[in-house]
């Protein structure tokens, strides 16, 4: 497969649909960041356990938890309905720990580095047109 790679400005693309690897929704429209609903996930953290709820615009790294992450930390994210593991083999670039993934509609996927402090991260569109339908409304849709 080809490989092309785009310069997003940070917070010009919305997540609507972000799953786990069971196809569960890690959406979540009742906590709100930026005005809009946040992905949320399970997290595991030094023995303990709470949420953590992801601002969805891609490139924007705000964040809210119950529990105390400190910079450079390593968190274990998993799905709050089914409590599979986010996770995945690959391992970021600069930290050397293992990504975590979150699936989007028609096989793209956002993985990032799961080490408080670290922004490595990557977005895969597999269906390019499917995907900016998804991303934006029509009206400010690229023309392709």
């Amino acid at each position: 497969m080809e490989q092309i790679v785009l310069k997003v400005p940070p917070g010009k693309i919305f997540i609507k649909d972000g799953r786990c690897p069971n196809n569960c929704s890690l959406m979540n429209k009742d906590k709100l960041l930026s005005g809009k609903p946040v992905v949320t996930t399970l997290v595991r953290l030094k023995g303990d356990t709470g949420t953590m709820h992801f601002n969805a615009f891609y490139g924007i790294f705000e964040y809210e938890t119950d529990l105390d992450p400190q910079q450079g930390d390593v968190v274990d994210l998993y799905c709050p309905h089914c409590g599979t593991a986010l996770s995945v083999p690959e391992k970021c670039t600069m930290c050397h720990v293992h990504m975590f993934a979150i699936h989007l509609p028609d096989g793209g996927e956002i993985r990032a580095c799961p080490k408080v402090g670290c922004r490595n991260h990557q977005l895969t569109i597999v269906d390019l047109d499917a995907q900016f339908a998804e991303f934006y409304n029509e009206e400010r849709r690229p023309k392709m």
